[in-house]
């Protein structure tokens, strides 16, 4: 049952003055009807608010205390100046509508005015329980100086019971919102503000809208309470911690185009989804640093299905790139999207942008990038990436390099995906910083046209041309493999692939898939044995590459088990580590040969980073020639990677390990 919430002072308070009449009188109290009121600032005189004598103002339905299931209904064609800013609430399956009424597809209009003091054209606050459908918004102001503007806000602030629910924004234009340079200037955000009482955002729907030409940003949400660890410093937060996440935020089919600064933004949420959005022509004016569609300070935003084109990188600012996974973030998805002719580049992986912040886990899977400038990836920190089944075309003339790094560490791991770079970048440095090529792993990659000397040192690389069908050309299907593409059942098998290709068509699981964005072949995983995500398990390229390491460490080419090479570690402490995907809540089995050069010396394989308790397991080995060893984990149910090891733990001498296999057990 729903019952009122606490901040709806005046409706409670009228409740209970009637409540307590009807008490004294022994009759039990009514529901108040819902009611539908009609508002039409074309009437010539001001009515009482029925269809027949519609209300003329913004403040006659401003002074109205609205209650569960009613409506406020605007007269097509008819224009609003001010601010609609009403009260009262709706209930649990009676929502307050906010919409249209009359004949024809004119939109009523509401304009805020600039005179007016108020910096929203429509502004709920401490409303809950609101759908709005079928308005046009505008706030154009032609003041010199520029004011914090947004078309509609949705603001909750110290709401006592700490949850504002149920907003639906459906089929809604705003245009022309002349803010100033600050992020509180929206066409459409929905903010909590607020310093006493931990508050946040549930159930939130903003789909099948258009924004056009607003400054600064688009489609946002924000918060107040923001802060923690992985945020440092942001937005002065210092050693404060009161992250409080609004929780089912949903951007879905919406068009933006002509933004003074960023498209759509999700902050300090916790699983939102930002889906079937196009954005284009965004970071229009010097406001700043600026993307597409990004998030920052969240944990698992899903970022799927969009399109972003024509980002401007502007000489203010160093982004301008289709999607951002920025700091203090965990789990970020970006997964379907197409992403072509931005200036500043595909991806941005800013988890160290901010003092003493940090992002892990981003996850950018089976993308479309086409002709995206400056860069593919920007790379300024990211604890534990992967980048998979991506297609990205540079094409003659670019000079974007595929990976430019910043400052700040970048794990990232990158299999399966295609870079037809048919123009001149390759891997380089920013700001003074160099490529790190240690940050980054690979494996099952296809690197056609430019081979820069730094090319990565992928062991199962493929250097010859893709065959896309028709590279250059400007939709998603002119990037599809061809018949006779060496791209196809070459890619590296990823635990929790997502299923789908950006095309819907079913992805692997156990047979390799193609590389790029597309799977193109048929496969049939129960006619293929379960694959073994470690890459050089064998170490038999007679690097080390993918495996990272510490100590000493070298592949010896006399220290192999089967095979020549084999990696030799120590003297302790000494170790190669390799991150490899696998799924969640999975039993494992890491296998694996082990041996020392001498006695009184200790050799670890082992498994770490599976769960979020922190657990380890590991196989030792003691004896001076190789034997057998093999250890089994079980993932968390958050799990998408382990970090497998050959160390050497103790003693003096060398230890030795070789082909080295995970497989479920």
């Amino acid at each position: 049952m729903f019952l009122p919430r606490p901040h709806r002072l005046k409706t409670l308070a009228v409740g209970a003055a009637l409540t307590a009449a009807l008490g004294a009188l022994g009759v039990p109290p009514a529901a108040a009807a819902a009611t539908s009121w009609y508002l039409d600032c074309a009437a010539g005189s001001g009515g009482s608010g029925s269809q027949a004598s519609p209300w003329n103002s913004l403040a006659a339905a401003n002074a109205h205390l609205f209650g569960p299931g009613d409506q406020l209904l605007l007269k097509r064609g008819s224009t609003c100046t001010g601010t609609l800013k009403p009260q009262g609430s709706g209930a649990a399956g009676a929502p307050v509508t906010l919409a249209a009424y009359g004949p024809g597809s004119a939109r009523p209009v509401v304009a805020g005015d600039p005179a007016g003091g108020e910096k929203a054209a429509v502004h709920l606050y401490n409303l809950e329980q609101w759908e709005i459908r079928d308005l046009e918004i505008t706030f154009q102001d032609t003041n010199a100086v520029r004011k914090e503007r947004n078309g509609l806000l949705v603001e909750i602030a110290d709401l006592p019971d700490g949850v504002g629910t149920h907003y639906v924004v459906d089929d809604v234009y705003v245009h022309d919102v002349n803010g100033d340079s600050g992020k509180f200037s929206n066409g459409i955000q929905f903010r909590v503000s607020g310093a006493t009482t931990p508050t946040n955002f549930d159930d939130v729907l903003v789909q099948n809208s258009r924004i056009s030409r607003v400054d600064r940003e688009g489609l946002t949400n924000r918060s107040t309470w923001m802060c923690r660890p992985s945020y440092g410093s942001g937005d002065n937060c210092g050693s404060t911690v009161n992250w409080r996440a609004s929780t089912r935020i949903v951007f879905r089919g919406n068009t933006l185009n002509d933004i003074g600064g960023d498209g759509i933004v999700v902050r300090a949420a916790d699983h939102a989804l930002v889906e079937h959005n196009t954005a284009y022509d965004l970071a229009m004016r010097p406001m700043g640093s600026n993307a597409g569609i990004w998030t920052i300070n969240s944990d698992w935003t899903t970022i799927q299905y969009n399109e972003v084109h024509h980002v401007r990188r502007l000489s203010d600012n160093n982004d301008g790139m289709a999607f951002d996974s920025d700091y203090g973030n965990t789990g970020a998805l970006f997964q379907y999207n197409y992403s072509h002719d931005n200036e500043g580049g595909f991806m941005l992986f800013c988890g160290a942008c901010g003092a003493g912040s940090s992002s892990t886990g981003t996850v950018v899977r089976y993308n479309l990038s086409s002709n995206d400038r400056t860069r593919w990836l920007f790379a300024v920190g990211e604890k534990n990436a992967r980048m998979y089944n991506n297609t990205a075309y540079l094409p003659p003339g670019s000079t974007a390099p595929v990976i430019q790094q910043g400052s700040g560490s970048s794990v990232t791991r990158l299999s399966g995906n295609i870079f037809s770079n048919l123009g001149t970048g390759g891997y380089s440095g920013w700001g003074g910083n160099a490529y790190r090529p240690a940050d980054f792993s690979w494996d099952s990659n296809v690197f056609h046209g430019n081979h820069p000397a730094n090319e990565p040192a992928d062991p199962r690389k493929i250097t010859a041309d893709p065959g896309l069908l028709n590279p250059g050309g400007g939709t998603a299907a002119d990037y599809r493999l061809g018949a006779g593409s060496p791209a196809r059942a070459a890619g590296a098998t990823v635990a929790a692939n997502g299923g789908l290709d950006y095309f819907g068509s079913a992805v692997p699981a156990t047979c390799r898939p193609d590389i790029g964005f597309q799977q193109a072949s048929s496969s049939d995983d129960a006619a293929c044995s379960a694959a073994n995500p470690v890459v050089n398990p064998g170490f038999e390229s007679g690097a080390l590459a993918p495996w990272t390491w510490y100590g000493g460490a070298a592949a010896d080419p006399a220290g192999g088990h089967a095979g020549g090479f084999g990696a030799r570690v120590g003297p302790a402490p000494a170790a190669v580590e390799q991150v490899v995907p696998v799924a969640p809540s999975t039993t494992y089995r890491l296998s694996g040969w082990g041996r020392v050069s001498a006695a009184g010396t200790e050799l670890s394989l082992g498994a770490k980073q599976y769960d979020s308790a922190g657990s380890t397991t590991r196989a030792a080995f003691t004896a001076t020639t190789y034997a057998a060893g093999s250890t089994v984990f079980t993932t968390g149910p958050g799990a998408t990677t382990a970090r497998i090891y050959c160390y050497a733990r103790s003693g003096t001498g060398y230890g030795y390990c070789d082909d080295i296999a995970v497989v479920p057990a």
